[in-house]
């Protein structure tokens, strides 16, 4: 099996997608470890509320509008134009008895 060799957009694709995967491992144990967090930000941290990203990661996603729903398109219905025919014409029947019944045994 022969190696073929990367383009400069695969490696930049693979790298990115790399650097994404770590970038959310990171946030996910630095959420997860509170001692972790804090040495993260160092001795200056004050202690009050702050938004970083590790706290944004681990509140969880929040939108910043209310949902929308997108409506079905309306349809105008149209009642179909009834055909009635005229004249109603029988046509008499080419056996009196149906083939699956005969005549009665007689014995």
């Amino acid at each position: 099996m022969t190696a073929r060799r990367l383009t400069f957009a695969e490696l930049l694709r693979r790298l990115g997608a790399a650097g994404a995967a770590a970038l959310v491992l990171a946030l996910t144990v630095f959420a997860a470890s509170p001692r972790l967090h804090e040495e993260l930000h160092g001795a200056d941290h004050a202690p009050v509320e702050h938004s970083c990203a590790v706290e944004l990661f681990a509140a969880g996603v929040t939108t910043a509008c209310a949902p929308v729903a997108a409506l079905p398109p309306t349809v105008a219905w149209q009642a179909q134009p009834v055909v009635v025919a005229e004249e109603i014409f029988l046509a008499a029947p080419r056996y009196l008895r149906r083939p699956e019944r005969g005549p009665p045994v007689q014995g």
